[in-house]
Formats: structure tokens, C-alpha cells, sequence
């Protein structure tokens, strides 16, 4: 059986895709993957049968002759796609939201395959707003989303995490920093999503030079270069893939609040500091995470207010005010070891 899976553009969409991918082979379904050729698929293994980039791009924010020649390409990869769905026959496609996922949505339609659709943020992406109107079934991360689609379709089933991370998150703290080979003391880690945050990186380390004895953990990502001098407390990695075995290691941690961040902290059980993406569309990093900050289980720290001060001041309290047991209560109710075979249920049921 096989089944066609489009979602990426940025990490966001892609991981949460890869984790579904993950399981549906392990169910013997042969898995096809669409997505861009710019986007962060053209550089990372997607775990699939076959893999199809296309030279795609967005439509939001260009000026009218970009945007209709944006348009035009979104078309006729939609039309390929069609022809590829007519050929191979799967039994279903699923998409996960942004523009990377438009054009196997469109040939679903065109061709009565069954659509499903996953969508990861509180507010949904306007791919997923459109492909809503035809999907069957629509499965959503944070119920936030809920009033933005069609009730009688939407099912809350949490966020795919990769069974890698996961793996990484049956570490202790111990465990974690030995294999790290960091200190085994208090440590807090900093990143700012796939995409890296140059002030978030900043802040942080002027931070860790007031707080001689705390480990921080950075991760700079593409925009934020390794300084020539680092304080000695604080742990460099430009890119680092093990994100599970950061988590078990950290106490606190601080980063963007895009959907699979969130989720996967929320999974740790590890209390978050969140400075959400300030441009990001509708402002939904802020709403990914407005209601676990409601349940005083995070901070929230807009980007114009971080400082030095300020940073510290939330660290230390984070650390003083040990929540992560009630956190973890918390990533009990929600559904994220079992959310993948809900998925397939739901799909199964139609």
C-alpha cells in the first residue's frame, strides 16, 4: 500500500512528517515524499520509499508578478503530481500545512484520492485552511486550532515527534551530559529553532558571563557564527542533531516557540523559556504557547523585551521553581507516544 506524504519548506512542517513516515513503514506502507527544493527536505534524509523535490516557492509577501509566477509554478506541480497520484495509485495523501504541501493537496482533489491533513500550530497555515474545505479528516496539535476548521472533522491528537528524539528522552540528566561530555551540574540550553536566532544567541551569552556557574548550551544555527572567544561555561554547537539527548541534559530551556520545538520540550517534561518568532505569520508562535503559559508551566518573552537583565532574571527563577514534575504530568495527558496510531485509526475509519 502506499501513501503520499508533502511537508516542508522548514522543520516545522518537516519533522513532524518525518515521524509519521517513520511508523507508516514500520506498517509496511510504502511512503512517497514531496517537497521543495530549497527547503530544508533538499538537505535532510526523509525516511521514504521515493522522494519528489520541486522548484516551488510561496506566494505571501511577493510583489504581484512574483507572486503570479509563484503561482503558475504551484499550478503546474500540482498537475505533475496528479499524474504521479494516477500512476502510483496510493490509498491516501496527507499533508503538513505550508506551501511545500499545496500541490499534493491540489492533486488529491483533482484526483478524489483521500486527503488528510496535520496541522501544527495554533493558528493554521492558509494551505491548511484552504485543503480543509476537502480533507476528511484534519488533525491538529493545540486546541487553539480548532475553531479555524470544520468541527465535525477536527481530531486534537498532538504532534508527531521522531522516534530519535524520543529514544534520547529515556536519558537521565546524568546519563545525557556524560554522553555529551559536558559538566553535570545545572544546565540550560539555548537555541532558536531550525533557523538559529542571532539576538536570542547574543543575549544568551552575555547572560552566561553573569552566571559563572551554569552550563549553557548553545546552539547558534545558521545566522549566529561561533564567537573566536566563549565564556567558559558555555557549550558551542552550530548544528546539532540529537535534540532528545539536549533536552534529558538541560534543566531549562530556552528557544523559539514554533510548534515541533514546543511539542518536543513539552514531551521532555523540561520547563521553557519562549521567545516567540516576531514575524511569524498571525503571530502564532506566541499562541503555540499563550496557553501553557496560562497554566504557569513557561515564560513567554517577546523579542523587543530581551535583555540581559531580564533573561537572567527568568532563568533563575526558572531554575528556583522546580515544575518539572508537573510538566510531565501534563506530557502524560497529552497523546505524543501514541498520537501516530490515532492518525492511522482516524485514517482507518473512513
Amino acid at each position: 500500500m502506499k501513501v503520499f506524504i508533502a511537508g516542508g519548506g522548514t522543520g516545522g512542517h518537516f519533522y513532524p512528517a518525518c515521524a509519521v513516515s517513520e511508523e507508516l513503514k514500520k506498517k509496511g506502507f510504502s511512503v512517497y515524499y514531496f517537497g521543495t527544493e530549497k527547503g530544508i527536505e533538499a538537505k535532510k534524509e526523509f525516511p521514504s520509499d521515493k522522494k519528489f523535490l520541486f522548484p516551488i516557492s510561496g506566494v505571501r509577501g511577493k510583489n504581484p508578478v512574483s507572486a503570479l509566477f509563484s503561482a503558475l509554478k504551484l499550478l503546474k506541480t500540482s498537475m505533475e503530481t496528479a499524474k504521479i497520484i494516477k500512476k502510483e495509485k496510493p490509498e491516501f495523501c496527507l499533508c503538513f500545512g505550508g506551501y511545500a504541501s499545496l500541490p499534493l493537496g491540489i492533486a488529491s482533489i483533482i484526483t478524489g484520492t483521500p486527503l488528510f491533513i496535520h496541522e501544527q500550530n495554533s493558528i493554521p497555515s492558509y494551505t491548511n485552511r484552504l485543503l480543509s474545505r476537502f480533507a476528511r479528516q484534519i488533525f491538529i496539535t493545540f486546541d487553539y486550532a480548532k475553531k479555524y476548521f470544520p468541527e465535525n472533522k477536527v481530531h486534537l491528537t498532538g504532534l508527531p515527534v521522531r522516534k530519535s528524539v524520543i529514544d534520547d528522552l529515556s536519558f537521565t540528566k546524568e546519563k545525557a551530559r556524560e554522553k555529551l561530555g559536558i559538566k553535570n551540574i545545572q544546565t540550560v540550553l539555548v537555541f532558536g529553532g531550525s533557523q538559529g536566532s542571532k539576538k536570542l544567541s547574543e543575549t544568551a551569552l552575555k547572560v552566561a558571563q553573569e552566571m559563572s556557574d551554569i552550563q549553557f548550551v548553545l546552539i547558534g544555527g545558521k545566522h549566529f557564527k561561533k564567537p573566536e572567544k566563549l565564556p567558559e561555561n558555555v557549550v558551542f554547537y552550530s548544528y546539532f542533531d540529537r535534540m532528545g539527548l539536549l533536552y534529558s541534559a538541560s534543566d531549562v530551556v530556552i528557544s523559539r516557540s514554533g510548534a515541533s520545538s514546543t511539542y518536543e520540550i513539552l514531551t521532555a517534561g523540561k520547563f521553557g523559556i519562549f521567545v516567540p518568532y516576531p514575524f511569524a505569520v498571525s503571530d502564532h508562535q506566541y499562541y503555540n504557547v499563550k496557553w501553557l503559559e496560562e497554566k504557569g508551566l513557561c515564560y513567554i518573552l517577546r523579542e523587543n523585551e530581551l535583555d540581559t537583565d531580564k533573561l537572567k532574571n527568568i532563568i533563575l527563577k526558572a531554575l528556583s521553581e522546580d515544575k518539572t514534575e508537573e510538566i510531565k504530568k501534563f506530557a502524560v495527558k497529552c497523546p505524543q507516544k501514541v498520537l501516530i496510531d490515532r492518525i492511522l485509526d482516524e485514517i482507518s475509519k473512513t
